[in-house]
C-alpha cells in the first residue's frame, strides 16, 4: 500500500498505472502538507512522481527515526528510475521500488551499501526476525565490521537467529572474553533498563535520540547494538466510537499489571467490521505496529480454549474477537500471556507470537 503525490498530467498518468497504493494525490491541488503529516503519524508508504529535490524538501520536517519512518520513494514522471529515498530497509522501500519497477518497467536505484556488496543488513535481520533497535545509531558499527568481511559477535539465548542461512556467514556467537557487538535481549531486560534510565516501560518509546541518550547515561554502550523481542500480538474488541485515549489507557494499565513493556508489541488485530475504527487505528500509529483484521468466519475457525459472549456473538458473528484475533495473528503456538481482560468499551488480549 503507498500514496503516491504527482504534480504534473504526465505523472498523473503514470500513478494511475501503479497498482499498489492507497490514494493518489494530485500535489497541485493542496493538501500535500496534511497527507505528509498522516503518513508519517501512520506509517502509510510514499511515492512521489517528481524531482528527488521537491521530496526531499516536503518530508525533511517530518522524518525522525530510520526504525519508524515509512518509506519514502521518488520516481521521474518519465517512469525511468524509481529511487528509495528513506527506510530503505525497515520500512520496506528498496522492496518497494523493486516492485514498482516491475509494474512500470522503470530501473529501481538502490543506493544502499549492504545491497550493493550483498551482505548482511541487521535491520533487515531485525524486522524478519520481530526484533525491535533500541539504539539505531549502533547499526553502523554493525554494518561497518559486515562491509570489512568481519564476522560479528552476537549474545542471544535463541542460537536459531544465529544459525540461519542468510546470517551464518556473518554472524558468530560471542565469546567469553569479548563484548557482544549485537546484544538480542528480552522483555525482563528492557523493562529493567528502561526502568533504570528513567523511561516509562508501559508507555512508548521515546524518540531516539532521547532515549539513547538516557540509556547511555545508565551504562549501555554505544558500540552494541541491543535488539529486542516484539513479540507480543495485541487483540482488540470495542464499542463503536470508543476513543483511541480509553483504548491506550486500559492497554496501558494492561501492560503494567502484567509487567510487559509496551515497545515489546508487535501487531494490533481486531475483527474486520472493526477495519476502519478510529479508536484502533489511531492506537496502531502510537505504537507504531501494523493493524490485522480478520473475518467472523476466520475467527471462529481458529480451534482452541477462548472464552465465550453470546452478546459479542449475536453481534459481529463470533464469540470473542480480542482473543482469537490475537491468537490468530500470534501463530498456532502462540502462548496466552493476558486473557480476555474488559472495561465497558473496550477488550483486549495479549498472545506471545508463536510458529505460523
Amino acid at each position: 500500500m503507498i500514496r503516491v503525490i504527482y504534480f504534473t498530467d504526465k505523472a498523473e498518468r503514470l500513478a494511475s498505472s501503479i497498482t499498489e497504493y492507497t490514494d493518489l494525490l494530485d500535489g497541485r491541488c493542496g493538501g500535500v502538507e496534511d497527507a505528509l503529516s498522516e503518513s508519517f503519524e501512520k506509517k502509510i508508504d510514499l511515492l512521489f512522481i517528481g524531482a528527488a529535490g521537491i521530496a526531499v524538501r516536503l518530508i525533511a520536517p517530518y522524518i525522525k527515526d530510520k526504525t519508524t519512518d515509512p518509506a519514502v520513494l521518488c520516481m521521474d514522471q518519465e517512469g525511468r528510475y524509481v529511487i528509495p529515498l528513506l527506510s530503505g530497509h525497515i520500512g520496506g522501500a528498496n522492496d518497494l521500488a523493486r516492485s514498482i519497477a516491475a509494474q512500470t518497467g522503470a530501473t529501481a536505484v538502490i543506493t544502499t551499501a549492504t545491497d550493493l556488496e550483498k551482505v548482511f543488513a541487521v535491520d533487515i535481520f531485525a524486522k524478519n526476525n520481530g526484533l525491535g533497535i533500541l539504539n539505531p545509531s549502533a547499526i553502523k558499527t554493525v554494518s561497518s565490521m559486515v562491509l570489512k568481511g568481519e564476522s560479528v559477535p552476537v549474545k542471544t539465548k535463541d542460537p536459531t537467529l544465529i544459525l540461519q542461512e542468510e546470517t551464518r556467514r556473518f554472524l558468530r556467537p560471542v565469546r567469553d572474553d569479548e563484548r557482544p557487538v549485537i546484544n538480542v535481549v528480552d522483555k525482563e531486560w528492557i523493562l529493567s533498563m528502561l526502568q533504570l534510565s528513567g523511561i516509562d516501560p508501559y508507555m512508548p518509546l521515546p524518540d531516539r535520540d532521547t532515549r539513547e541518550d538516557l540509556l547511555l547515561d545508565c551504562g549501555v554502550s554505544s558500540r552494541c547494538l541491543y535488539l529486542y523481542e516484539r513479540d507480543l500480538c495485541l487483540g482488540v474488541g470495542c464499542r463503536k466510537g470508543t476513543p483511541v485515549d480509553d483504548i491506550f489507557a486500559f492497554l496501558r494499565d494492561c501492560l503494567s499489571h502484567k509487567r510487559l513493556p509496551m515497545a515489546c508489541l508487535g501487531s494490533v488485530s481486531s475483527i474486520d467490521i472493526k477495519k476502519d475504527e478510529p479508536g484502533i487505528i489511531g492506537l496502531c500509529g502510537a505504537l507504531k505496529v501494523p493493524y490485522y483484521t480478520y473475518t467472523a468466519a476466520e475467527l471462529m475457525a481458529l480451534k482452541g480454549s477462548f472464552h465465550s459472549s453470546e452478546f459479542v456473538k449475536e453481534r459481529t458473528g463470533a464469540d470473542n474477537v480480542c482473543e482469537r484475533a490475537a491468537a490468530l495473528t500470534a501463530g498456532v503456538t502462540a502462548e496466552r500471556l493476558v486473557g480476555r481482560m474488559k472495561t465497558d468499551r473496550v477488550t483486549l488480549s495479549i498472545y506471545r507470537r508463536g510458529s505460523i
